[in-house]
């Protein structure tokens, strides 16, 4: 981001994806960023002052909340689901060798 922006847009960046991990978190405020970025300029051709165009983009975006949730939804839940399925696969194998080492072992009739 870059330190011009006003401070409505810097807030906005920040909590749109205030849910993602740090790595992902940069990405998409750049991305948002260029997006807004240009929401402004076609505000600006429009005929609006800077802030008002700024402004304008914003209320285009809607409410932070609505898009940090997309997000967290788009990138994490990938995520979160690999790791559940990770863990029902492993919960299965070791449920499997637990269950096959405490068997009894068959029993051996003597025949005369």
């Amino acid at each position: 981001m870059t330190p011009d922006l006003p401070p409505a847009v810097t807030a906005h960046l920040r909590a749109a994806t205030r849910l993602l991990p740090p790595g992902t978190r940069r990405l998409a405020q750049a991305e948002l960023h260029a997006n807004l970025h240009q929401a402004m300029l076609d505000h600006l051709t429009a005929g609006k002052a800077e802030p008002d165009a700024w402004a304008a983009a914003l209320r285009e975006f809607g409410p932070a909340w609505v898009t940090a949730l997309g997000l967290a939804r788009t990138h994490t839940l990938p995520l979160l689901l690999r790791l559940f399925l990770t863990a029902g696969v492993l919960g299965g194998a070791a449920s499997a060798l637990w269950t096959h080492n405490l068997a009894a072992p068959p029993a051996h009739e003597v025949r005369p």
